[in-house]
């Protein structure tokens, strides 16, 4: 067996795509950004791109991208195959070099082992249903989203904090099953094992994007809370980075605890319904004695009939970012909340 040297390894390749590299510290390195130019088009004359050698985390301090070190290969444009056949025992390794933290609640650890990367290469293709709804190829690609045509089933890849792949999640477009499905026996098809136990409460969808922000230490960092996928891609698209989907209207203890140490002020954006106003109650009950806290509201149109059901995904970009700007703590939320049903008399 071939031990990998892991820095060595995520030096070649940043020597290969990175230009004007800088040692900064014992195993971090600063170059020009490969992914953004200057608002008057021309190339970065300074370094701004921050990358760990041990792990291959990068965040740019200018245009604040950030991602792991899978992200950085797709991104600079090695398909993923490539990737897999290349990279794929480093991919693994850099991985276990990721921030760990004690837990006695142990969210972060798989029961199961991770699946190979390979498995998002069956789901290439582009769900166009969602390009129809205003996302982008960009951010479809960002977060990997694809279509499963032999189960007919929009897929969204289940990520642990590392960025492992623990699971594949489905959303149905025939109308026919179970909208949303964790696959269990669907791996049967492709000669692979099912897999059972799936612990849906210790995955954070998106939270591994995050980690690089604190590698970095970039300061104080805000973190958007929706519940499913098409709302946290949402809010991505529409500017703000920082942004994790709960996968219900749920914050269960573990997802609590992965959130508590990220160093963040949460801003709570569940959906405009029963569901999610409950969901908002009760995270605010678990979060607000250890997390700063602020809850987005939904726009007028849509706030003042409680009988419209809406998500973050039904507004548009200048809304998503008012509601953000605008977004109250959550003991003034509460208090506008009650202040209505309070006697006057």
């Amino acid at each position: 067996m071939i031990l990998l040297n892991v820095e060595d390894e995520v030096s070649k390749i940043a020597q290969q795509y990175l230009e004007g590299i800088k040692s900064s510290g014992s195993n971090n390195i600063m170059a020009l950004c490969p992914f953004h130019a200057k608002i008057d088009g021309s190339p970065e004359r300074h370094p701004s791109f921050a990358m760990n050698l041990s792990n291959g985390l990068y965040f740019c301090h200018a245009c604040e991208i950030k991602g792991n070190l899978y992200t950085f290969l797709r991104d600079v444009g090695i398909d993923r195959q490539s990737i897999t056949m290349r990279f794929g025992n480093l991919l693994e390794a850099a991985a276990k070099n990721t921030p760990a933290r004690t837990n006695p609640l142990d969210p972060n650890v798989l029961e199961l082992s991770p699946l190979p990367e390979s498995m998002l290469g069956l789901f290439d293709a582009c769900p166009t249903s969602l390009l129809n709804a205003g996302f982008t190829e960009e951010t479809l690609h960002q977060f990997d989203v694809g279509f499963d045509s032999v189960h007919n089933r929009i897929t969204f890849p289940l990520r642990d904090y590392q960025g492992r792949l623990s699971g594949i999640s489905g959303r149905d477009v025939t109308g026919n099953n179970l909208r949303y499905k964790v696959y269990d026996r669907e791996y049967q098809h492709w000669d692979m094992p099912a897999r059972w136990g799936f612990d849906k409460r210790k995955i954070l969808w998106n939270v591994h994007t995050l980690y690089p922000d604190l590698l970095f230490n970039r300061g104080e960092r805000t973190v958007v809370v929706v519940e499913g996928f098409k709302a946290c891609m949402w809010v991505r698209q529409a500017g703000i980075r920082n942004v994790v989907a709960l996968l219900g209207t749920y914050m269960s203890e573990e997802q609590r605890w992965i959130l508590e140490r990220l160093g963040i002020t949460l801003y709570l954006f569940l959906d405009h319904n029963e569901a999610g106003h409950t969901g908002t109650i009760k995270a605010i009950e678990r979060t607000a004695k250890s997390i700063p806290l602020r809850i987005m509201e939904y726009p007028p149109r849509i706030a003042e009939h409680p009988q419209i059901s809406a998500q973050p995904d039904s507004l548009t970009v200048e809304e998503i970012h008012h509601s953000f700007n605008t977004a109250p703590d959550y003991v003034t939320w509460l208090y506008n909340l009650n202040a209505p049903h309070q006697s006057t008399g």
